[in-house]
């Protein structure tokens, strides 16, 4: 029966690899690209806010808490829930500072944690339902609260002081602000040293549908097989400084799940959802999978099939759980390729309608061209009334002052006439004068 070994072999591994595939979230990451921000003023799917400052955002960097001033508190939270039961997200962050400086930085998945949680630290917030991971200076020696030893929640090679990783959950039943050991809450911790390393630090949580774990860059911090996060909660980080401030500084948030649609229909804000025609489509090839992954026989030696009708069931079963596998496949494809057309012909339609729009304005040159030969004839109509009017204004007064100088001419004194009066009149003065002169000189003399 060896023959069928290499064809059920490339099976198995089909199947295992089309379980393991993970989808990246789009919508619940950010720095995964270049930039996170495309304008540097907000970072698309996610809310930013601070006290007493908001956040710096930068190209590839969101800067929680800046080096100066101290006492800063800053968070970004995911606009959308998460809504898929199996999920990963890995942060990618750096905290500098001086060398008594001091912080915390968290990492949250928690119900309304916007409006409950905002920018407090684990010791400063109220009442929350969900995840809170925590990593600060404060607790170098908190005692675990569960029985295992605590090397079972440390991770080889990071046994480091300086800092540490710890896990709080909380169902909304207690009030962290007031009780009066925040630290005895944990159910997981390791210790990390993540100040001043010049280089960024990764966490990586992990929820799968049989464990919960949490790594430090690359390697275990903790797990449990107990806890599981109900859907709909929203992801957040936050930090906070110290009046000696340590500045925490966020590179990636990726969050990538085992499916492209979620766990729950019908919830808004999931950009992997199918179409609502689609969705029952969209879910069976899920279901196929998880029902042929169940149907696939476990792997036994050949010698425990001594019968040859041993040997048939078992060919059987696997080549029958091999067929479930491709018709799944071809169901997905069927799916997608149902899907692509559905948006090619929408894509089809916004192109007619851009088409439309740009007929429409092609005709917008010739109603300027008409209204530029309009405007042109109007303004050469204008010219043409404007130099008829001075035309009429320039004759109007040639004629009116050749008729003033006629008749100034006729009715007027002419100029010999003016001539005789002025000599007559000087000769008539003269002849006076000499009268004068000789009636004086001939009259009689007067002698004292």
């Amino acid at each position: 029966m060896y023959f069928y070994k290499t064809p059920l072999t490339l099976a198995s591994a089909f199947l295992f690899a089309s379980a393991q595939a993970t989808y990246l979230n789009p919508e619940l990451s950010f720095g995964q690209q270049d930039k996170i921000s495309p304008n540097l003023r907000a970072i698309p799917n996610f809310h930013v806010i601070g006290n007493p400052n908001p956040p710096e955002i930068l190209s590839n960097k969101l800067v929680l808490t800046p080096p100066v001033p101290g006492n800063q508190r800053g968070a970004i939270w995911a606009e959308k829930p998460l809504m898929h039961s199996s999920w990963s997200v890995d942060v990618d962050f750096r905290a500098t500072g001086p060398e008594r400086g001091g912080g915390n930085f968290m990492v949250y998945l928690a119900k309304n944690g916007r409006e409950d949680i905002g920018t407090a630290s684990i010791y400063t917030v109220g009442r929350f339902d969900g995840l809170a991971l925590v990593i600060d200076q404060y607790a170098g020696s908190v005692n675990l609260p569960d029985p295992e030893p605590k090397s079972k929640h440390l991770a080889n090679g990071i046994h480091v002081q300086g800092g540490s990783v710890r896990g709080f959950l909380n169902d909304g039943s207690t009030e962290y602000k007031s009780h009066h050991s925040v630290d005895s809450l944990a159910f997981g911790h390791c210790e990390y040293s993540y100040r001043n390393l010049g280089r960024p630090s990764r966490i990586a949580i992990r929820q799968s549908p049989d464990s919960f774990s949490v790594d430090v860059d690359g390697r275990r911090c903790f797990d449990s097989p107990k806890i599981k996060i109900p859907l709909g909660y929203y992801f957040g980080v936050s930090a906070a400084s110290a009046e000696n401030a340590d500045s925490f500084e966020v590179f990636r948030f990726v969050t990538t799940t085992d499916s492209h649609t979620p766990d729950v229909e019908g919830q808004p804000g999931e950009q992997f959802a199918a179409a609502p025609d689609n969705q029952a489509q969209a879910q069976q090839p899920i279901e196929n999978t998880q029902n042929t992954q169940r149907d696939i026989p476990e792997e036994a030696p050949a010698s425990k099939y001594t019968s040859s009708d041993a040997q048939f069931a078992d060919l059987h079963n696997r080549l029958q759980a091999m067929m479930r596998a491709f018709s799944m496949q071809t169901q997905a494809f069927q799916t997608y390729q149902q899907q692509s057309n559905s948006r090619h012909e929408t894509l089809l339609q916004r192109i007619s309608a851009i088409e439309a729009s740009v007929k429409q304005q092609e005709g917008t040159g010739k109603v300027l061209k008409d209204i530029q030969s309009d405007v042109r004839q109007t303004k050469a109509d204008l010219h043409n009334a404007l130099d008829q009017h001075v035309a009429g204004l320039k004759s109007a007064v040639r004629e009116g002052h050749s008729s003033v100088l006629g008749t100034i001419a006729n009715s007027g004194t002419g100029l010999g006439k003016l001539v005789f009066v002025v000599l007559g009149s000087q000769a008539l003065l003269v002849g006076a004068f000499v009268l004068y002169k000789r009636r004086k000189a001939n009259g009689p003399k007067k002698y004292l």
